[in-house]
C-alpha cells in the first residue's frame, strides 16, 4: 500500500513513477492524499451511513497491477482540529479498500508530508521523503510545526525510513528520540533511495538540434540568472513543462525569460511525447537556485536527460556529487553555466559518448530503483521474486 504525496492523476514524480515499476512485481494499493469533500458527498456518506450501506472505498484500476483509493475529507483538511478527522477518513477508507479487494500489505509505504501511519493495517512500514518537506512547508501551503510532529511520529514508528538524498536521510536520523518508549519494532533502518530514470533510449543517436532543453516543473526553484546567462550567450533554449510559480516577482521574471527571443515555451506536455522531444535537444539542463529545499532534492530530470543520451548542465548540488559521472558538467556561476552548455551543444553530434550517457543511465532506472525497494519492503523473500 502506497499513501502517496501527490494525486495519481497529477504531475507524475517520484511516487507514481516508483510505484509504476514496483508494479511490475507487486500489486499496489495506491491511496491519494485526501481532498475536501463536497456538499453532495457528504450528503451521500451520511445518507450511506444511516442507510447501513457502509463506507464504499472510492477504487479504480488504473493499470493492471495498481488500485487507486480515493479519500475524501471534510472541507479544510489540513488545518488545526480537522488534521485529526482527515486522519481518521484516510484510516476507514484504507481498512474499507483492503476488506474490498481481501488484501492483507507486505508493506505500507507513507510519502505524504502530513499523514500517519494508519491504524491496524499489518505490513512493514516504510516512511519515504521525497523532498523537505520542512524546508517546502511554505510552498506547499502546509503547517510546518504540524509536519514536523508528523514526521518525527513516522520516523519513530518505520521499520525503514528512506529519503532521495543523503542529507535528507541525515536530517530525519535526527528525529529518531534517543529514548524510543513507543517504537514496537527497534530502531529503523536509515537507507538513501534515489529518483531514477526510464530505460535509455536505444538505436542510433539522433540528429540533434542546437538547441538546450530545460524540461519540469517551471517555479520559484529555478535560477533565473543562470537561464538569463545561457540565452545572453547566443543559446537558444526550449522550455517544456507548466508553471506552477507562486511568488508575483518571480513570475514577472519569469514571464520576461518566457517572453525572449531565444526561448521558446511549449507548455505542459504529454509524457509520451517526452521522449520525441529529448530526442531533438543538443543539451540537458538542471538550473537550480542554492536552497536548503534544492540541497536535499534528487532531480528527476537530470538522470532522464542522461537517459535519453543528452550531455547535461547543472548547478552545483549534492544529487550531482552523488552521481560521481563526467557527464554532468556543473556550472558554480551563471557564466560558468552559460559556457558550459555553449561547450555541450558544439559536441551535441559525439555519438560515442552519446551512447557512454545511455549505458551510465541504465545502472539509475527506475527498475533498478524498484528492485532495491521490495528489498527493503519484503527482505526474505523480495530478490528471488524480483529476479524470477
Amino acid at each position: 500500500m502506497w499513501i502517496a504525496g501527490t494525486g495519481w492523476d497529477g504531475v507524475a514524480g517520484t511516487d507514481r513513477r516508483l510505484v509504476e515499476a514496483v508494479s511490475q512485481y507487486r500489486q499496489v494499493l495506491w491511496v491519494d492524499p485526501p481532498v475536501a469533500a463536497s456538499p453532495a458527498q457528504i450528503f451521500d456518506a451520511a445518507r450511506r451511513t444511516l442507510t447501513g450501506a457502509g463506507n464504499v472505498a472510492a477504487t479504480e484500476w488504473v493499470t493492471g497491477s495498481v488500485l487507486r483509493l480515493r479519500v475524501l475529507a471534510p472541507p479544510g483538511v489540513t488545518r488545526p482540529g480537522i488534521r485529526s478527522i482527515t486522519a481518521v477518513c484516510l484510516n476507514r477508507a484504507v481498512i474499507s479498500a483492503l476488506a474490498s479487494v481481501g488484501w492483507l500489505p507486505e508493506a505500507v509505504v507513507l510519502a505524504f508530508p502530513q499523514a500517519r501511519f494508519p491504524a491496524r493495517v499489518p505490513g512493514r512500514r516504510i516512511f519515504y521523503v521525497t523532498d523537505d518537506w520542512l524546508a517546502g512547508s511554505g510552498l506547499m501551503g502546509l503547517s510546518r510545526r504540524a509536519m514536523k510532529r508528523a514526521m518525527a511520529f513516522n520516523v519513530e514508528r518505520s521499520h525503514v525510513v528512506a529519503a532521495v538524498s543523503r542529507s535528507l536521510v541525515e536530517h530525519l536520523q535526527t528525529m529518531l528520540p534517543s529514548r524510543q518508549p513507543h517504537q514496537p519494532v527497534g530502531t529503523p533502518e536509515f537507507v538513501v533511495l534515489p529518483n531514477g530514470c526510464p530505460q535509455p533510449a536505444a538505436g542510433d543517436p539522433p540528429v540533434r538540434d542546437n538547441v538546450a532543453g530545460l524540461v519540469g516543473q517551471l517555479n520559484e526553484r529555478l535560477d533565473l540568472d543562470v537561464l538569463e546567462a545561457v540565452v545572453a550567450a547566443g543559446v537558444q533554449v526550449r522550455v517544456i513543462g507548466p508553471r506552477t510559480d507562486r511568488d508575483p516577482g518571480f513570475g514577472r521574471r519569469l514571464d520576461a525569460f518566457l517572453e525572449m527571443d531565444s526561448v521558446e515555451w511549449q507548455g505542459p506536455l504529454d509524457p509520451k511525447e517526452l521522449p520525441g522531444q529529448l530526442a531533438t535537444l543538443g543539451a540537458g539542463l538542471t538550473p537550480y537556485t542554492d536552497s536548503t529545499f534544492n540541497r536535499a532534492s534528487f532531480p528527476l530530470k537530470t538522470l532522464e536527460y542522461l537517459a535519453a543520451g543528452l550531455g547535461v548542465v547543472a548547478t552545483d548540488s549534492p544529487a550531482v556529487r552523488w552521481l560521481r559521472t563526467r557527464h554532468v558538467t556543473v556550472g558554480r556561476s551563471p557564466q560558468d553555466f552559460a559556457q558550459a552548455v555553449v561547450e555541450v551543444l558544439r559536441n551535441r553530434t559525439d555519438g560515442a559518448g552519446e551512447l557512454d550517457r545511455r549505458a551510465f543511465a541504465a545502472n539509475h532506472t527506475w527498475d533498478s530503483r524498484a528492485r532495491e525497494f521490495l528489498r527493503l519492503a519484503t527482505p526474505s523473500r523480495a530478490t528471488s521474486q524480483a529476479d524470477a
